[in-house]
């Protein structure tokens, strides 16, 4: 039923939005939150809903869309492997959606899925940041990707689908990137646009692989590598061998681009590993629902007056999503969503 204004991300969008609907003279109750769906001779005809005062509101309607979210931030209905990997969605994904429409009958499906990244640290227990854009840069200087046995194991231009497979075999089920100072330098910067500060890498860097997040760095490889809890004497043959194959001009060994593969890792430190663990934000789980993205019932039919857009409906994308595409279907399946609701109650022309 909305909630405080959004900050950052798709916030801009979200303000855009929220202005029309407000032009139209239709009020919105944020801070209010949607407990039930209200049925009457088998129909959804409204939503109960309370204030954190305890103020009870009815909104009766002809029709009712859920475009409540995931429920990322709800561990109870988490299932594994989601439920170990780290969280940075908001907190207020909490399946409430999913569960007022079970509740009245719908189905469930694909609940155990959500959209994994490889590329998480660790900032407090259990939630990640995202240092994505800092990988995309290491990968144009010289970093690359290791196990704690400290080999390398996969193109570092692989899919994130793909590092995430090898990432989930290794011990401690994480893998670590490994950067010389220039590298460091494109990382730092990259990790800028997603709202890591310089003021969060100095207490990380500071720890030095003591604790999460692992910010480890040394003088020379070995040392970075103990601080990290790398085998060190792997780890410099590895990075003897990435440098053999840029000075080649090809990798070999896992196939990273040429146009990759352009600067070798510095034979003079400092060095810095940083963790790479599994994290996520958004869920697949969703009701199920026909073209008109109606909700359906446990026996597979249309529940009178109830729809849903958005994440609830995420099972679209089948087990993943690519990056962006969860935008992208918020407004489309909104939009359709809504014309059929316009249809069905016959407001809009066939």
């Amino acid at each position: 039923m909305g909630g405080p204004e959004i900050k950052g991300g798709c916030g801009p969008a979200y303000r855009k939005v929220e202005k029309a609907v407000r032009d139209l003279g239709i009020k919105i109750h944020t801070d209010t939150k949607a407990e039930r769906l209200i049925v009457k001779d088998g129909r959804i005809v409204g939503v109960e809903a309370h204030k954190k005062d305890g103020t009870k509101y009815i909104f009766s309607s002809k029709a009712v869309l859920l475009a409540t979210g995931g429920y990322g931030a709800n561990k109870a209905m988490l299932i594994e492997p989601l439920k170990s990997a780290l969280y940075y969605g908001p907190a207020s994904a909490t399946g409430d959606g999913h569960r007022m429409a079970q509740a009245v009958g719908a189905k469930l499906e694909l609940m155990e899925f959500g959209k994994r990244y490889p590329n998480g640290v660790e900032a407090a227990p259990g939630v990640a940041k995202s240092i994505i854009q800092g990988n995309y840069r290491a990968w144009l200087q010289s970093g690359i990707l290791v196990n704690n046995e400290g080999r390398r194991l996969i193109n570092e231009k692989a899919s994130n689908h793909d590092i995430l497979t090898v990432l989930e075999k290794q011990k401690g089920g994480m893998l670590y990137l490994v950067m010389d100072q220039a590298t460091w330098n494109g990382f730092r910067d990259g990790v800028h646009t997603l709202g890591i500060t310089d003021e969060d890498l100095e207490k990380w860097l500071a720890e030095n692989g003591r604790k999460a997040p692992i910010f480890a760095h040394g003088s020379t490889l070995a040392e970075a590598a103990a601080a990290a809890g790398i085998d060190g004497s792997t780890l410099e043959k590895t990075v003897a061998r990435y440098n053999e194959l840029v000075k080649l001009g090809k990798d070999e060994d896992f196939g990273r681009p040429a146009a990759f593969m352009k600067a070798a890792i510095s034979s003079e430190g400092p060095y810095y590993i940083v963790e790479q663990k599994p994290r996520f934000a958004t869920t697949m789980g969703s009701v199920i629902v026909d073209e008109n993205l109606q909700v359906l019932n446990q026996q597979g039919k249309p529940i009178p007056g109830l729809y849903a857009a958005g994440e609830i409906v995420n099972a679209v994308h089948g087990d993943d999503s690519s990056p962006g595409m969860n935008v992208a279907w918020g407004f489309t399946s909104g939009k359709v969503a809504s014309e059929s609701i316009l249809k069905a109650l016959g407001r809009l022309e066939k």
